[in-house]
């Protein structure tokens, strides 16, 4: 029994020291391996080994550029002038000279400061400063013209006493009855109303101021018709 132990530790060693030495001899064999298949290789460079497939660039084929065609000029066409008189001529003059055939202008002479609006024309008359035209007259109102201001009054050249009504001196009724009336371009009296009022002295007192006339009015040197109060007293003696 104790012979057979031996024997296995014996044989375990054996085999342990066996593996030991294989280690080195697997990487010697490794590294003759890589030397032979990398670094030889590289080592000589004067023999390289020729592409089995060469590259080679193909570039596709540019289209031909057609140029257009120029026309020819054309040779300058022979130019005939007429036999008329007012033909161009074709041949270039030597010289300027006087023309023929046109009206001289009388040349102007120089003129001084006092002459000017004396100017004498070609048929011999005075030629006149021009002047500038006269503004447009204003125009007409539309309707009657309250006085006042620019506006005077007019003034009345026929007068016309009222009547005292017959009611009122019975009554004993005095007062001013103040009017509004209307005068036309004529001077008369075109329309009229009460503004301030007496009962028993308005018809009598309208009555009277109807037969007013008054001056025209001018407005611009345009006679209008002007809109103003009058006054019209009753009183008893």
């Amino acid at each position: 029994m104790p012979n057979e132990l031996f024997r296995t530790v014996a044989a375990r060693r054996s085999s342990a020291g066996h593996r030991l030495g294989a280690v080195p001899l697997s990487v010697a064999l490794h590294a003759a391996v890589l030397v032979a298949v990398v670094v030889i290789p590289l080592i000589a460079t004067d023999v390289l080994p020729a592409p089995q497939f060469p590259f080679v660039l193909e570039l596709p084929a540019m289209p031909a550029v057609v140029l257009p065609s120029v026309p020819a000029p054309r040779p300058p066409r022979a130019v005939f002038a007429s036999s008329g008189s007012l033909a161009a001529p074709v041949v270039p003059p030597s010289g300027i000279g006087q023309e023929k055939g046109l009206a001289t202008v009388p040349s102007i002479p120089d003129l001084k400061s006092e002459d000017v609006g004396n100017i004498v024309g070609s048929v011999g008359q005075p030629i006149r400063e021009l002047e500038p035209p006269s503004p447009p007259p204003p125009p007409k109102p539309a309707g009657p013209v309250p006085v006042g201001g620019k506006i005077l009054p007019p003034r009345k050249i026929h007068n016309q006493v009222p009547v005292y009504p017959p009611m009122a001196l019975a009554a004993r009724v005095e007062g001013t009855v103040i009017i509004e009336a209307v005068i036309s371009t004529t001077g008369t009296v075109q329309e009229a109303r009460v503004v301030t009022s007496v009962p028993l002295l308005d018809e009598a007192a309208l009555a009277a101021v109807r037969q007013w006339v008054f001056t025209p009015t001018l407005l611009n040197g345009v006679p209008v018709p002007v809109i103003m109060t009058v006054k019209v007293e009753f009183m008893l003696r």
